[in-house]
């Protein structure tokens, strides 16, 4: 992708889809970012999507990615159950308010790894260093990653 893309796929998905959707993007970003950047980015996707789909209530989540020139976004939609919802908001806040990203990936694996999107959200933080942010809107969840990017390769 070159400056101010994007790239969007919408509709019914599978948790077996969201490798190939990874790859992709890999491919698209191998042209103009660093390995690093594409590693992240490619995690976040792959981390992000795999959640839309596993708690979407109706089979279908969106992806978004936008690529500036040196800002990276990653949106992820999908419908929620009530109580992934009211996790969700937990999650948020307690990432939002956490000093650390990384230690608090750290906590949320030693105490719950199976909650509603806490792992891949906290992992995303953490390891792809990218702000998120939670939106809901009745019973769509809005997730939204951004990170700067590295210099592009030559």
């Amino acid at each position: 992708m070159t400056q101010s893309e994007s790239f969007e796929l919408n509709g019914n998905l599978t948790v077996d889809d969201v490798p190939e959707v990874r790859r992709f993007v890999e491919k698209l970003h191998r042209r103009n970012s660093s390995a690093e950047d594409i590693s992240r980015v490619a995690m976040a996707t792959h981390e992000l999507l795999e959640n839309a789909v596993k708690f979407s209530t109706d089979g279908t989540a969106s992806l978004r990615i936008e690529v500036g020139a040196s800002q990276v976004t990653i949106t992820t939609r999908n419908r929620a159950r009530p109580n992934d919802l009211e996790e969700l908001s937990e999650l948020a806040r307690d990432l939002t308010s956490a000093l650390d990203p990384m230690l608090f990936y750290l906590e949320q694996m030693r105490r719950s790894p199976k909650r509603s999107g806490g792992l891949g959200l906290g992992r995303v933080a953490a390891e792809a260093e990218m702000k998120i942010e939670l939106i809901l809107d009745g019973d769509i969840v809005q997730i939204r990653a951004e990170a700067k990017l590295g210099p592009r390769p030559a």
